[in-house]
């Protein structure tokens, strides 16, 4: 399974100009995500060239957090990745050091991106032609302990025409959320496949879905995933209905845990 994803960049053209659009590279990279162990301040990225051409890379480590619900890439020095540009041979697996700086303290977890962009080769351009180029965009996390844990406050709500659930993350790991199904009492009314996003440590992040004419006050309305600590099941109340704690503790699967209005479910 390629593990690429491909950035197209937009172009405008006037009248009744053709487009054409040139291949994209096969570039992959492994691991899809960097998480050193507790205390460590390095870790490595693996890039493969899969074409039969060389490829240059340039890597660089953006500093990433959530704020007011979007995400934000700063640039950064606290970590950083070597070599920061390559030259890749066709079939060529290419080894990226990526190091913590700083020896600050990590209260809670922090979370980079590193980005791997292709750098195009002006001999590939063409007239008339939008060039497809890969970015690989790693998320990375330093953490100077092992037992952080996420702790999620779950609601629904309306903003506008468009229904979202709201996570609000008070712990000091982040939370990554998956495959996850909206039910009511009369069945499921929601599905979206594969990842749905993080919620970085601190941060409140927004989650459109469509839930139709179900009320925001159905107290069956819940929503089941998949975290990166396993299974999860947690109400869904709009926040001026009653406690969702209480909620949460009566939607529990048998053998769940549930604290602070999330189920972690073994």
């Amino acid at each position: 399974m390629k593990l690429t994803m491909k950035l197209a960049l937009t172009a405008m053209f006037s009248g009744a100009s053709l487009i054409a659009v040139a291949h994209a590279t096969d570039l992959r990279v492994a691991p899809v995500m960097l998480e050193p162990l507790p205390g460590q301040r390095s870790t490595t990225l693996t890039v493969l060239n899969g074409e039969e051409k060389p490829v240059r890379v340039q890597v660089r480590v953006m500093r990433w957090t959530q704020v007011n619900g979007e995400e934000k890439l700063e640039p950064t020095t606290d970590v950083v990745a070597s070599p920061p540009q390559a030259q890749l041979q066709p079939g060529q697996h290419y080894l990226i050091r990526v190091v913590r700086t700083t020896r600050t303290q990590i209260p809670t977890e922090e979370a980079y991106r590193v980005l791997v962009d292709e750098v195009p080769d002006p001999a590939d351009a063409r007239p008339g032609a939008v060039s497809m180029v890969v970015r690989q965009s790693i998320p990375v996390f330093f953490s100077d302990a092992n037992q952080r844990v996420s702790v999620v406050d779950w609601s629904i709500a309306r903003r506008g025409d468009q229904t979202e659930v709201v996570a609000h993350n008070r712990g000091t790991r982040r939370l990554r959320l998956s495959d996850i199904v909206i039910e009511a009492h009369d069945g499921p009314i929601h599905e979206q496949s594969g990842l749905v996003g993080y919620v970085l440590p601190g941060a409140t992040m927004r989650f459109p879905v469509d839930i139709g004419s179900t009320s925001l006050t159905d107290p069956s309305l819940h929503l089941r995933g998949v975290s990166d600590t396993g299974k999860l099941e947690v109400l869904l109340v709009d926040k001026k209905a009653q406690s969702t704690g209480r909620l949460c503790s009566e939607m529990c699967l048998p053998g769940s845990n549930c604290a602070s209005m999330i189920c972690h479910c073994r």
